[in-house]
C-alpha cells in the first residue's frame, strides 16, 4: 500500500549467503523507494548472468560492498556512540524525510559518507590511512555511477578491487570472496577478447602472406611467358608489358601489406559494449556531416 513502511529495497542492500545480520534502520516508504529506483541505473543481481554494461557491474559491486560492510560499520558505530549512534550518523546527511528519524537510506553512499565523516572518532583505530583512501575512491566512483557516467572494464576492475580490499580490512571475508568472482569474470572477458583478437590476426596474416605469394608467382609467370614468347622478336613491347605487370602486381602487394584487419559480421564494440553492424562503431565514432551539406537557416 502507498505510504506504508516497507523494508528497504534489496537492490540497495543485498544480503550475502550465510549472513545473519539484519539492519533495523533500513526503511523507506514505498513512494521513496520507487523514486530512488527510477533515479538509478538498472542493474542485474546475479553474478552468473551477463551484465549489459559496466554501469550494471559497478552497481552490483556497490550492492555487495554495502551488504558486507554494514555489520562492521554498525558494530564500530555502536561501540563508539552506543545506542544513539544513528543520531550521530544522521549529521552526515543534509536532507532526510521530515519526522522520520530512521529514514537513513543505508546504501553505499550512506555508509561511505558516514565512514569518511566519522573516521577519526570511530574507524581510525581499526583501519589505516590506506583504507581511508579506498573510502574516498569508492565515494567518487559511486557518485559517478549515480550520475550515469560512462565506465570501462578498467574502472569496474578498480572498483571491485578497492571494494574487496576494504571488505578484507573490515573482516568481511565472505563478501570479499563474492567480489573475487566478479574480478575473475572481468579478466575472463578481457582475456577471451584478447585471444579471439590474436587468433583473428593470425588468420588474417596467413591470408595476407598467401595472397602476396600468389601475386608474386603470377607476376613472375606472366613476365617469364612474355619474354619467352616475344622477347627475342619484340624486345621493347615485352619490356613495357613486363614493367606494367610489375607495377600492377607491386601495387596489389603494397595494398595487401598495408591493409587493416577487417571486422566481419555483427560484433560487440569494445568501448561502449553495444552491438554494432559496421566495422566502426557509430556510437563511439559518429559520422560527421560534410560542411558543404550544412546550409544556413
Amino acid at each position: 500500500m502507498i505510504g506504508t513502511i516497507v523494508q528497504y529495497s534489496p537492490r540497495v542492500i543485498q544480503q550475502p549467503r550465510g549472513c545473519a545480520w539484519a539492519n533495523p534502520f533500513c526503511h523507506l516508504t514505498l513512494n521513496e523507494t520507487r523514486s530512488r529506483d527510477h533515479a538509478r541505473p538498472a542493474r542485474s543481481q546475479n553474478v552468473g548472468t551477463p551484465l549489459a554494461t559496466e554501469t550494471d557491474r559497478i552497481g552490483l559491486i556497490l550492492d555487495r560492498l554495502t551488504a558486507g560492510l554494514f555489520p562492521f560499520f554498525e558494530r564500530e558505530m555502536t561501540a563508539t556512540y552506543g545506542e544513539h549512534w544513528l543520531d550521530q550518523a544522521r549529521t552526515s546527511f543534509r536532507t532526510l524525510a521530515p519526522g522520520r528519524p530512521d529514514s537513513v537510506p543505508w546504501d553505499a553512499h550512506a555508509l561511505l559518507t558516514v565512514m569518511w565523516d566519522h573516521w577519526n572518532q570511530v574507524f581510525r583505530s581499526h583501519l589505516s590511512i590506506f583504507e581511508r583512501s579506498l573510502v574516498s575512491e569508492l565515494r567518487e566512483f559511486r557518485n559517478r555511477w549515480a550520475h550515469q557516467a560512462a565506465f570501462t572494464e578498467d574502472d569496474s576492475f578498480r572498483v571491485c578491487d578497492s571494494a574487496q580490499r576494504l571488505l578484507r580490512a573490515a573482516r568481511a571475508d565472505e563478501a570479499a570472496d563474492a567480489l573475487e568472482e566478479i574480478k575473475i569474470d572481468i579478466l575472463r572477458e578481457r582475456f577471451g577478447r584478447k585471444v579471439n583478437s590474436d587468433l583473428a590476426r593470425i588468420r588474417f596474416n596467413r591470408e595476407r602472406i598467401s595472397d602476396i605469394v600468389l601475386y608474386t608467382i603470377c607476376c613472375l609467370a606472366i613476365n617469364t611467358a612474355a619474354f619467352m614468347l616475344f622477347g627475342s622478336r619484340n624486345l621493347l613491347p615485352a619490356t613495357l608489358m613486363a614493367a606494367f605487370v610489375f607495377f600492377t602486381f607491386g601495387y596489389f602487394i603494397f595494398q595487401r601489406l598495408n591493409a587493416a584487419m577487417p571486422t566481419y559480421g555483427v560484433h560487440e564494440c569494445q568501448r561502449c559494449r553495444r552491438i554494432v553492424y559496421t566495422e566502426l562503431c557509430p556510437y563511439c565514432e559518429p559520422a560527421q556531416r560534410p560542411l558543404e551539406t550544412i546550409k544556413p537557416a
